[in-house]
Formats: C-alpha cells, sequence, structure tokens
C-alpha cells in the first residue's frame, strides 16, 4: 500500500525536526478523514506539537501533549499505516517521564516499514 503524500511529507519534515510544518502537512488529511483513521492522524499532529514543545523548552506543555496523543495512538496496532505506533508511543511516554529527546540529542525518527 502507497502511504498518503500528506503522511509521507509529514515523516519528511518530522525527521528534520521541522515540527511545525509536519503539523501543518498532516492537517489536512485529517480534516479531510472521518472515520476509525481520525485519532490516528490527530496522535501524530500532536506528536509533532509535543517535539515542537521540547525545541521551545515548554517541557510542561509537551508533557500535557504527549498524555492526549498517546490517548488517541494507543487504540491504533503496533504498526498502522506503516507507522510503529509502538515506538511513537514510547517516545511520548518517555516525554511524560520527564524527557526531552530533542535536548538530549536524539530526537526521534519516523520510518515507514513493511512489517
Amino acid at each position: 500500500m502507497t502511504p498518503d503524500p500528506h503522511l509521507t511529507g509529514f515523516i519528511e519534515c518530522f525527521n528534520r525536526q521541522a515540527y511545525y510544518e509536519a503539523h501543518d502537512v498532516l492537517e489536512e488529511l485529517w480534516l479531510n478523514t472521518t472515520g476509525e483513521r481520525r485519532d490516528f492522524y490527530k496522535g501524530l499532529i500532536q506528536t509533532a506539537a509535543v517535539f515542537l514543545k521540547l525545541q521551545q523548552g515548554k517541557s510542561d506543555p509537551a508533557l500535557r501533549l504527549a498524555l492526549r496523543a498517546a490517548s488517541h495512538l494507543e487504540k491504533y496496532p503496533s504498526l498502522c499505516e506503516r507507522v510503529r505506533v509502538e515506538s511513537v508511543l514510547g517516545w511520548l511516554q518517555d516525554v511524560a517521564r520527564g524527557r526531552n529527546l530533542v535536548a538530549e540529542g536524539n530526537p526521534p525518527r519516523l520510518e515507514l516499514v513493511d512489517k
């Protein structure tokens, strides 16, 4: 299955640490999605917002957003639309525990996987 161009654009921006742009790229898809995938996209958008807040040094808002993003993503399988949801949830849990993966110099990277 070929991923939606919005999703691939989101991943490219996310991996460049262009979190605001990542949010923007995926927002159009989210707004035009109804049904079961809507919360998946919302969770990814919120994940980008988490890392934007971490970039800005705003750890408390990042923590709150991380909890919200996780609540949207945890209902999906560990691999959804070729995105490893379990990895994203792990990053969000790290943020909720007070880690700033951006400041640590090890920002997460998303990949599209087949299995």
